[in-house]
């Protein structure tokens, strides 16, 4: 549960702008901001069920934008390469972490 929130934070982060404004906010307010459904629905003004109807559509627009896109996932086979050659270069194998930097595609 926890994973899927920060998942969806990390997209929220990637194609966030995508969407639109309202899509948007109501992503803010519930993962970043942990306002439930009907504080969100109250803030934008819709009913509760509007809320969660927004929140789905939009949560399955970043999840579309990804699988088509793969920019997190990406991002994080990346980040793993250049953990691997920092976990490289303090043990001293710096042959190693190059070539590892170097198999880095972007």
């Amino acid at each position: 549960m926890i994973e899927d929130v920060v998942r969806k934070g990390r997209l929220l982060d990637i194609y966030g702008p995508l969407l639109t404004e309202r899509q948007r906010r109501c992503l803010d307010m519930y993962f970043n901001l942990d306002l439930s459904l009907s504080e969100i629905g109250e803030e934008l003004q819709i009913s509760r069920q509007g809320a969660y109807d927004m929140l789905n559509r939009a949560s399955k627009a970043l999840e579309s934008y990804e699988t088509r896109l793969q920019l997190l996932t990406r991002f994080d086979s990346v980040r793993a390469r250049i953990d691997q050659a920092v976990s490289l270069l303090d043990t001293g194998e710096t042959a190693k972490a190059r070539e590892t930097l170097e198999r880095i595609e972007l």
